[in-house]
């Protein structure tokens, strides 16, 4: 089962895929981390905001910003910038890592046996990338299958979907959808909510705990699209009986 969206819906979602893409792939950039601040960006999200995870992250990323522009007020632009440091070195801490990242992003690393990286996992996402003439920009220097690449992938997906509907092609839309609920629930959601302890667990800040949170709960709304829920007690995803 999956529910139709229009073209308004799409790009909401789209632009929260990309939006939790760019929080997971891309270190924290000061201006960009201060025209979050400045904008309050994360008041509210053009998507998910029925999700309880979307709230929370949105809740804790608000938060984080509002304490940074009140200590930037206080305190001057180097506070800030220092606060902004400490999301850098935060972001390779959970992410990157010096060893193994104590969040890492990528599925091979809890689906692979031994967590091997660049095995069948990672072929299969790149396969996906290719039939929609994508490839990432460091190919065969970091897996195709990091989380924050893969949700630009899901955001593609929507704008190709939505872009099918503007033009008339219902079967083009069809096959889009198609392709997004096959990705989520064979690429993203069997892991996400192990990841998504993981940063609980390991983040430092409120930043972090809010993006983790964000991102589970927008897989986790979008999945209900196609009837897939997550189980709260059991801690996974799985498609509904009815």
């Amino acid at each position: 089962m999956t529910t139709e969206y229009d073209q308004e819906q799409l790009a909401a979602a789209g632009a929260c895929f990309s939006q939790a893409s760019r929080l997971l792939y891309c270190e924290p950039d000061t201006e960009e981390v201060a025209a979050q601040v400045r904008e309050r960006l994360f008041e509210a999200a053009p998507y998910g905001m029925d999700d309880a995870y979307v709230q929370r992250g949105l809740a804790c990323l608000d938060a984080w910003c509002v304490e940074a522009a009140r200590v930037s007020d206080a305190d001057g632009c180097r506070a800030f910038d220092e606060r902004v440091h400490g999301l850098k070195r935060e972001w390779f801490r959970l992410f990157v890592g010096a060893g193994t990242p104590d969040a890492p992003c990528w599925e091979s690393f809890y689906l692979e046996p031994n967590s091997q990286m660049f095995g069948e996992k990672t072929l299969e996402v790149r396969a996906a990338y290719r039939r929609r003439g994508l490839q990432i920009e460091r190919l065969h220097a970091e897996p195709d299958d990091h989380l924050g690449l893969m949700l630009g992938f899901m955001g593609h997906l929507c704008g190709v979907e939505a872009d099918a509907l503007a033009d008339g092609q219902e079967d083009a839309a069809r096959v889009a959808a198609d392709e997004q609920k096959a990705f989520l629930a064979e690429h993203v959601l069997p892991w996400l909510a192990v990841w998504r302890y993981a940063v609980e667990k390991n983040a430092d800040s409120d930043y972090y705990r809010g993006v983790g949170a964000f991102a589970f709960g927008l897989c986790a709304r979008y999945a209900r699209r196609f009837g897939i829920a997550f189980d709260e007690e059991k801690q996974v995803f799985a498609r509904n009986e009815c």
